[in-house]
């Protein structure tokens, strides 16, 4: 495959989400997104319906920036300004204002109960409420509207008091880029969406099935489902919420023992295959639940880590595998997070099925009570009118790296009492690969190294994920972390009654961990020669050790194109091999055992680095090597030919400076004519001398003098700005 068709079929794959092992990154002049673009994947919020008489706005106060972390605290104050609201209309537009000091709180938060808490039932076996796919059923059409029914003689359910239904939802085939949403039939769509596609994700068709958790409330007996694209869907119902009274105007309800949410403190580990063995694809693997007799559902956060393509499933030990799955994985080494809530059987066990293999990871973080559990109204269940946005941090500001926003949930909804929420967090066009953390607002240790457990998690830039999250809240809300970066967006569904937690954790566990910095440890799964009919998956586990340990490629698609080629001759000359770009047998021996990434040369920051003794480049972040790029500089011999702008003649010595520059010119042009022939988007560093594209990058100095890389990098340096103008140059022998 040519140069130019390589890099623009692969970019959205393009494995800069593989950066692991970065945790920390400055600000690397990320370009802002058209608001027009954004509002395709997840709608730009208008202001909910409120049932108090004033209207809180949200401001900006208390930001602070350490050496680990940018806080962005969201704190809600009253703007000085009443705003009433008719009850019985939509939701209205207002305007953000933003006040100085310290924020004012209402004067009391309301303690009651309300009167429609509900307990929590788990359906003894996932039933499937809509299948777009099934005779008599079609697509859901772009801008188009799906009603499902849940009570009734004609619904799934004869509680006709059912407050809110906890549904998986499944998009199958989405083959363009949009969102869908669900929310109480009747009703007015809201502007929170649950699931969402972006232009990598639609680029798999009919080969990908996306789910999610969703609890939505249910009013007049159902639901709606909406989607922006159009595609089919389909939603199986796992459990409900329900009044503990026949009187939905009982205030407060009666105590009730089973369907009480418990939170933990923090989220327990109970089961992490890296620590012993890989699941193969078709397994079906029993997990241990400590300490579950006595409760009739667990709330796990259950991550994956895929081996290929394929979906995962989590059911309670010995039933019958579901219909629907909890997970998918896209590639080799993609990571996925989603909440499940499941049952377990007697002996305390569930079971995780993977098609295509790979690690799981499960952490426990809360449970349901059965009927053996003291009575009591703490954990019922109060859902919103609609899922209703919370956070949105596009209308304040893209978080670029590791940083976190405060929400304080009970100012927002008028009470204090509130234990914990539900909610769908989605990060819009992610900044750089990572993870979302939800969890109770403050923490101890330091709060940027506190998160255990990923609520979701992005795998490369741009990249648009929802996930379902129960997290509890402390007397100050709750916190979404973020790693990478992005925009982040909560939208609740309700809230779960009792008295807000303390803010403790442990130290984050992340999915992928390093023993040292830019240290990702041995192959997790091996590298082999690759020769003439190695196949597709050995190829993908060559393309994913590389990007493991920083040597970027064009993404894993099983092909040994120009891109891959160039990340095995990079490594080559890292490792002192003979640069062949041929994985041989020692190649992949070293690929195996090689534990860290290059290190940069010096440690100033963020710049580009090029080795000539190596012919090498570093793309370096916080003294960490991101990217790791093979490159050609200047052959130190003289020259005389035809100057290609001027007609006449040029020479010289085809020397690459040493030294320190900065990028001060660039031409976005594939065709560039240079004095001594033509440029593939050069960005200049000193004189005539420039970072270019070429379709020639050999494993010794060729140029002119100045730093070929591969067109695809090139592309890729272009699509994340990693040198814009006035950004730093190392060059040295």
């Amino acid at each position: 495959m040519g140069d130019v068709s390589e890099s623009t079929t692969s970019q959205r794959r393009a494995s800069n989400w593989w950066r692991q092992q970065v945790t920390e990154t400055k600000d690397c002049n990320w370009r802002q997104k058209l608001v027009a673009k954004t509002n395709e994947k997840a709608p730009i919020p208008a202001t909910r319906k409120t049932k108090a008489l004033y209207f809180c706005f949200v401001s900006l106060t208390d930001v602070k920036t350490t050496t680990a972390r940018t806080k962005h605290r969201v704190v809600l104050a009253l703007a000085g300004v009443i705003v009433f609201l008719s009850l019985g209309a939509s939701g209205q537009q207002a305007s953000a204002a933003s006040l100085s000091g310290a924020a004012l709180a209402p004067a009391a938060l309301a303690t009651d109960v309300p009167s429609n808490a509900s307990s929590f039932v788990l359906s003894p076996q996932s039933q499937r409420v809509l299948d777009t796919r099934n005779p008599g059923q079609s697509i859901v059409e772009a801008g188009g509207t799906r009603t499902i029914i849940l009570t009734g003689p004609i619904g799934v359910l004869f509680n006709a008091s059912v407050t809110a239904a906890v549904v998986n939802v499944t998009v199958v085939g989405p083959a363009a880029p949009g969102f869908w949403t669900l929310w109480p039939t009747g009703q007015a769509r809201p502007n929170a969406s649950q699931l969402n596609v972006d232009d990598y994700i639609s680029t798999f068709g009919g080969a990908l099935a996306l789910p999610n958790l969703v609890t939505v409330p249910v009013v007049n007996g159902g639901i709606s489902v909406y989607s922006s694209a159009g595609g089919n869907v389909v939603v199986d119902l796992v459990g409900y919420y329900t009044p503990n009274t026949l009187s939905a105007s009982s205030s407060p309800p009666p105590s009730t023992s089973s369907g009480r949410l418990v939170t933990r403190p923090a989220p327990m580990r109970i089961y992490d295959s890296r620590n012993g063995s890989v699941m193969i694809a078709g397994e079906t693997r029993p997990i241990s639940v400590p300490d579950s007799i006595g409760t009739s559902a667990v709330v796990l956060s259950v991550t994956v880590i895929g081996l290929s393509e394929g979906y995962w499933q989590v059911f309670p030990s010995g039933e019958m595998q579901p219909d629907s799955s909890n997970l998918n994985s896209f590639a080799l080494g993609a990571i996925s997070a989603n909440q499940v809530i499941t049952s377990v059987n007697q002996n305390g066990e569930i079971d995780v099925f993977s098609s295509g293999g790979g690690h799981v990871i499960v952490d426990v973080v809360g449970s349901f009570t059965d009927s053996n559990a003291t009575a009591s109204t703490d954990g019922l269940f109060v859902p919103l009118d609609s899922p209703s946005r919370f956070l949105d941090t596009r209308a304040t500001g893209r978080i670029a790296g590791t940083g976190s926003v405060e929400v304080d949930v009970q100012t927002q909804l008028n009470h204090s009492n509130i234990a914990a929420v539900a909610l769908n967090a989605t990060m819009v066009d992610a900044f750089l690969p990572g993870y979302v953390s939800v969890t109770p607002a403050g923490s101890s240790p330091t709060e940027s190294t506190s998160r255990t457990t990923s609520t979701t998690n992005t795998i490369y830039s741009n990249q648009t994920v929802a996930s379902h999250a129960i997290v509890p809240v402390s007397p100050r809300g709750f916190d979404v972390f973020t790693e990478g970066g992005g925009q982040l967006i909560a939208d609740i569904s309700g809230w779960y009654v009792g008295s807000p937690q303390a803010a403790t954790h442990a130290v984050r566990n992340k999915v992928v961990q390093a023993t040292t910095a830019g240290c990702v440890g041995v192959a997790t799964w091996p590298v082999g020669p690759i020769r003439t009919g190695s196949g597709f998956d050995a190829v993908k586990r060559l393309q994913y050790r590389l990007l493991e340990l920083g040597f970027w490629n064009a993404g894993i698609d099983g092909i040994y194109g120009l891109s891959t080629k160039q990340a095995v001759m990079a490594f080559q000359k890292w490792t002192g091999l003979t640069a062949t770009s041929v994985t041989d047998a020692t190649t992949a021996a070293f690929l195996n055992t090689t534990q860290c990434k290059p290190v940069a040369g010096r440690t100033t920051g963020d710049f580009f680095e090029v080795d000539k003794t190596k012919q090498i480049a570093f793309v370096v972040r916080d003294d960490k090597v991101v990217y790791a790029f093979n490159v050609s500089t200047g052959n130190g011999k003289d020259y005389d030919e035809e100057d290609q702008r001027s007609g006449g003649r040029a020479t010289g010595v085809a020397i690459t400076p040493v030294g320190d520059f900065r990028i001060y010119k660039e031409r976005d042009e594939k065709v560039y004519e240079g004095t001594l022939g033509t440029l593939y988007r050069p960005k200049f560093v000193v004189g005539g001398i420039a970072v270019h594209g070429s379709r020639s990058i050999p494993a010794y100095p060729a140029s002119h003098g100045c730093i070929r890389v591969a067109n695809p990098v090139m592309d890729l340096i272009w699509l994340e700005n990693l040198l814009p103008q006035g950004a730093k140059v190392w060059i040295h022998d």
